[in-house]
């Protein structure tokens, strides 16, 4: 099969990204928004980082407090998590509010989590860095958060993506989607590849 590959020089894209909402404040009136610059990058212990741009509110909190929210919204709130990313709260908008929401405390930093979403990850900021316009934040997960009904059973700590429903971003489009159906799982289907190389 031939392929022919156009350059597209150097963009900030890749296929998908998440889509999660960003919380840190007080449990009234969080900084809150929309973000899908956001990934885990260690497991020990459990790290991630995020870009925000540096004009956000919600930055400002963070920068205060030194902890935020990660909160994963199904597809069913993709009208708030829009509005969430359009507005300002600047302006003084409880952004909170008016997307009829609401918070609880956790249970590690008191930061605010995100009631309607069903997981949740509370951080506590290692460093930050500013690259361009946008400030790099790396900060350890304290606590995860999971509601009863996304987990594959009791015992569990594994979730079942389509009770969870995330909702995901394909940035260049600027669309929101659902993921697919389960293509294989992981750690088993290249061992036949392996066993052909040994």
């Amino acid at each position: 099969m031939t392929s022919t590959k156009r350059s597209l020089g150097p963009l900030e894209r890749l296929f998908p990204m998440p889509c999660v909402l960003i919380a840190s404040g007080s449990l009234d009136n969080p900084g809150i928004l929309a973000a899908a610059w956001i990934n885990v990058v260690a497991s020990t212990p459990p790290t991630l980082v995020v870009g925000l741009r540096e004009t956000r509110n919600t930055l400002a909190n963070i920068e205060q407090t030194g902890c935020f929210s990660v909160n994963i919204p199904s597809t069913s709130l993709v009208e708030e998590v829009d509005f969430l990313g359009m507005a300002s709260g600047n302006s003084g908008l409880n952004k909170l509010q008016a997307a009829q929401l609401s918070t609880s405390a956790g249970q590690q930093t008191g930061t605010p989590l995100i009631n309607e979403c069903l997981y949740n990850l509370e951080c506590v900021v290692s460093e930050t860095q500013v690259v361009g316009s946008y400030h790099v934040i790396t900060a350890e997960i304290v606590e995860t958060y999971a509601d009863e009904s996304i987990l594959i059973d009791e015992e569990s700590t594994v979730v079942s993506m389509e009770a969870l429903d995330p909702l995901i971003y394909i940035a260049g489009n600027r669309e929101y989607r659902a993921l697919g159906s389960k293509v294989a799982d992981a750690y088993d289907i290249g061992k036949s590849l392996i066993q052909r190389h040994k």
